[in-house]
């Protein structure tokens, strides 16, 4: 069986699969951060390893929550992705659990997702993702999803 990265050099679709969800990490941690940050030295915080701390928490609580409760983030919605359990609901466990690498947002992620593609399996998921039984899937390639409607034609 072949690895992530070997798919991963020969399927366009994966590549843009990929680069959405780079994408869509870039606007959640703006999205996160900025403000985090801005308030936090507001308040008087100087400390370097509490803003990390501080943000890594705040980052993991608006990923479990915008995803168990919406499928999706910010960042996510704008790209057309969408968190699935790949057996079961979407529960705010499993959420919690796929977002746990993103508290030290500046390095777990890549390790996951370095992880999930050396492995083998789908490779669209991070190697947390596989752990725990999620994906995350363009919400336009989902033919007749629960509410979506129609199947958008390209």
């Amino acid at each position: 069986m072949v690895s992530g990265f070997e798919v991963l050099g020969h399927s366009r679709a994966l590549q843009l699969h990929w680069a959405r969800r780079f994408a869509a990490y870039v606007i959640d941690l703006v999205t996160v951060l900025m403000p985090t940050w801005t308030i936090l030295t507001l308040l008087g915080v100087r400390d370097n390893v509490f803003l990390a701390v501080a943000s890594g928490v705040v980052f993991v609580l608006y990923g479990a929550t915008s995803e168990a409760l919406h499928g999706q983030t910010l960042g996510k919605y704008v790209f057309g992705l969408e968190v699935r359990a790949v057996n079961g609901p979407m529960t705010l466990r499993k959420a919690a659990a796929r977002n746990a690498p993103k508290f030290f947002w500046y390095i777990f992620p890549l390790l996951d997702l370095i992880l999930g593609l050396l492995g083998q399996g789908d490779p669209r998921q991070r190697f947390s993702d596989r752990a725990i039984g999620t994906t995350v899937v363009w919400r336009d390639a989902l033919p007749f999803a629960k509410g979506r409607g129609e199947p958008r034609v390209t």
